[in-house]
């Protein structure tokens, strides 16, 4: 094979595994494997939270007296307002609490953060 040969080869395989680098990645984004929408703090808190703390923030009343921090209402670091600590337990666990660093983007533990304190803070829920 000429030069000029090896070269027109050499450039359709490039383009080739490009094109099938792009499509793979058009495929994966389709799959929703790429950068998602954020997620809003209500949807968050039903999805990661009420499972232990309960829609209301109160927490399973049988579990509870087991693990009182489950109630957020009862929270003095919720009632407060403390919202490093709140952010911080949040994003990185404490004791049999999950942290969410790993599955929530910093702004959404931001808003977790913010929806907690205000909705289950002095009482509230």
């Amino acid at each position: 094979m000429s030069r000029r040969g090896a070269g027109a080869a050499a450039a359709t395989a490039f383009l080739r595994s490009r094109a099938l680098r792009a499509a793979a990645v058009a495929l994966a984004l389709a799959a929703g494997c790429g950068p998602r929408a954020p997620l809003p703090a209500s949807e968050a808190y039903d999805r990661y939270c009420a499972r232990c703390h309960g829609d209301d923030g109160r927490g399973d009343p049988k579990a509870v007296r087991l693990n009182p921090r489950l109630d957020l209402v009862r929270s003095l670091m919720v009632a407060e307002g403390e919202a490093e600590l709140v952010r911080e337990r949040i994003a990185e666990g404490r004791g049999a609490m999950p942290g969410f660093e790993r599955k929530l983007a910093p702004g959404e533990i931001a808003g977790l953060t913010a929806y907690t304190l205000e909705r289950f803070g002095n009482g509230g829920g």
